[in-house]
């Protein structure tokens, strides 16, 4: 029986799950181990996604997940850090994004805060294998172009190859059920092949397509609790999205990311379909006004 590092949607509410050798467990992850903090205007697409209600009532504790900036007003994310308990989506009132800042409780003069408008969750996400688990979210207020500290990253069209090495970040535990940290942390990890993932000793054959997974065979580096849904990049491309794993940093269980350029189509169908789906609500609402100013 192997432990599972997991998060409902606060990084102060660890659950913990078990499941077979043979079997991927089910439930909500997140999760960095052996990195560094990250100096100011390094890592300029990272985002914390956070609970609207506790962030607002302390800056900072409302912290869920990670996330990437991959438009002015998009961000992907783990389909499991959108959903409750039940696998739900929450509604997008639920949450808030913030970033342009390293600091995860202390707002900076870059620091930028946006609640969300909307949430899409892929159709096909199932928590029992973390099959699908990606999810985008759109902003109600688009970063601007000029913004010193927050800028889009490119997504990634290939998947990175074996050996590749790439940089994850977050906020999450430093270590296995620690203490989060304040300060954005990243660590450099490089690309495992599917095939050496799944071998009996590791996953066991629950690595399938749509995920990637990267780290250190031997352990000491990787995503921890409260870095789910945050970046996984190479080559300056974003080619993953942190998903799952067996504890943090443990030997012979390398992280589990959602693999970006498998989910590209998706990612664009739906941020295109939401903001098209933004502007007709614009546009209805402008012409209504029209014809009530005309009829006055």
């Amino acid at each position: 029986m192997y432990k599972i590092w997991s998060i409902k949607l606060s990084v102060v509410h660890v659950l913990f799950v078990y499941c077979a050798f043979s079997k991927l467990c089910s439930g909500h992850e997140s999760r960095i181990v052996g990195g560094d903090t990250v100096k100011e205007m390094e890592i300029k697409y990272q985002v914390s996604v956070r609970s609207k209600s506790s962030d607002q009532s302390a800056f900072g504790r409302g912290h869920i997940c990670g996330g990437s900036l991959i438009t002015a007003s998009t961000i992907l994310t783990a389909a499991h850090c959108l959903v409750d308990s039940r696998d739900s989506p929450r509604p997008a009132s639920y949450f808030r994004v913030v970033g342009g800042s390293i600091y995860r409780n202390i707002q900076t003069e870059n620091t930028f805060v946006s609640d969300v408008k909307k949430i899409q969750v892929h159709n096909k996400y199932n928590s029992k294998g973390f099959l699908n688990d990606v999810g985008v979210m759109i902003l109600f207020t688009a970063v601007a172009n000029n913004h010193p500290t927050l800028q889009p990253v490119p997504t990634s069209v290939n998947v990175p190859l074996n050996g590749t090495r790439c940089i994850a970040s977050g906020w999450g535990s430093i270590y296995f059920d620690g203490p989060s940290t304040n300060t954005l942390k990243a660590v450099n990890i490089s690309i495992i092949s599917k095939e050496q993932c799944n071998k009996a000793s590791s996953y066991a054959g629950s690595i399938v397509q749509g995920m990637l997974c990267a780290g250190n065979m031997s352990g000491g580096e990787d995503a921890c609790q409260g870095d789910s849904g945050g970046p996984l990049v190479c080559n300056g491309l974003l080619a993953g999205v942190v998903s799952h794993g067996v504890d943090c940093a443990r030997p012979g269980f390398p992280g589990v990311y959602s693999d970006v350029a498998y989910f590209r189509d998706w990612i664009k169908k739906n941020d295109s379909s939401l903001n098209q789906l933004s502007a007709f609500a614009t546009l209805l609402s402008v012409f209504c006004i029209a014809v009530f100013n005309l009829a006055i």
